[in-house]
């Protein structure tokens, strides 16, 4: 039987049951579409849940939570009880802040992440944004890559969450394809200049027969993601017949212990 969880969005977790357990999700939209609060919605899902959860973020941690705070996801509560676990990108790369979306992380980057994850029993991972660890030169080499990124998270056994600026030149369309390819459920926000609000389902693997339209959201502080106009309804498949600082260990005493060397991870 397949396994599923919720992606903490209630729209769309009644119309599609949620995302696959252990496998990724990716969501693509252009600035303040919405990526990064749907990306702390999965995460406080899971802090429901009581799994165990790492946010990687190019903002600030601080701002991470101040965010969080502000549409009552209680992630300053989380990381106090060492559930969630905040990391920034900036002093890794060594910017300063809010550039890790143009930057590569170093080679080691990711066995620092794979040691984070296993020390700490981490089932729910989000990349906001996914750049800094797919967004490699040259353009030739992006696709083995992404292969091989992609299925070390599967070997990791992690849900993922994904975000990734919506794509303004041919190399950005290429990784967002090659992307696409390999995640089992991709996801896109539109935001309109007069504030209209879209939630596509760009691919849902096992659902072949796609989908017409999408969730006409809205994002309402202190609540977050809401279905627009008491009318809305979730889409519907598509018919033959109609036209188409640092944080310290999560764990309590029994969990192992080491040093996180990502900067910037706060505890408060």
């Amino acid at each position: 039987m397949v396994d599923k969880i919720e992606l903490g969005i209630p729209f769309f977790d009644e119309r599609m049951g949620g995302v696959y357990r252990g496998r990724q999700v990716l969501c693509v939209g252009r600035r303040q579409s919405g990526k990064s609060l749907l990306a702390y919605r999965f995460a406080a899902q899971g802090i429901r849940g009581d799994e165990r959860v790492l946010l990687l973020s190019d903002m600030s941690a601080k701002d991470v939570l101040i965010v969080a705070e502000s549409f009552g996801l209680g992630f300053s509560e989380a990381v106090r009880r060492e559930q969630l676990m905040v990391l920034e990108y900036a002093g890794l790369l060594g910017t300063g802040g809010g550039t890790a979306g143009n930057l590569m992380l170093p080679p080691d980057a990711f066995m620092e992440l794979q040691d984070i994850i296993e020390a700490q029993s981490i089932s729910r991972v989000v990349f906001d944004t996914v750049l800094p660890w797919v967004a490699i030169e040259p353009v030739s080499r992006l696709q083995e890559h992404v292969y091989s990124f992609m299925h070390a998270l599967d070997r990791l056994g992690v849900t993922a969450l994904m975000t990734l600026p919506k794509p303004v030149s041919a190399s950005a369309f290429t990784l967002k394809k090659y992307l696409e390819d390999i995640a089992p459920v991709s996801l896109s926000l539109d935001c309109s200049d007069s504030g209209d609000r879209v939630l596509r389902v760009a691919k849902y693997l096992g659902e072949s027969s796609g989908f017409a339209g999408g969730f006409n959201f809205e994002i309402v502080s202190g609540i977050g993601f809401r279905l627009k106009g008491a009318g809305s309804e979730s889409p519907k498949k598509d018919t033959p017949e109609p036209p188409s600082s640092p944080l310290g260990p999560l764990g309590g005493s029994d969990q192992p212990r080491r040093a996180v060397r990502f900067s910037d991870v706060i505890n408060t």
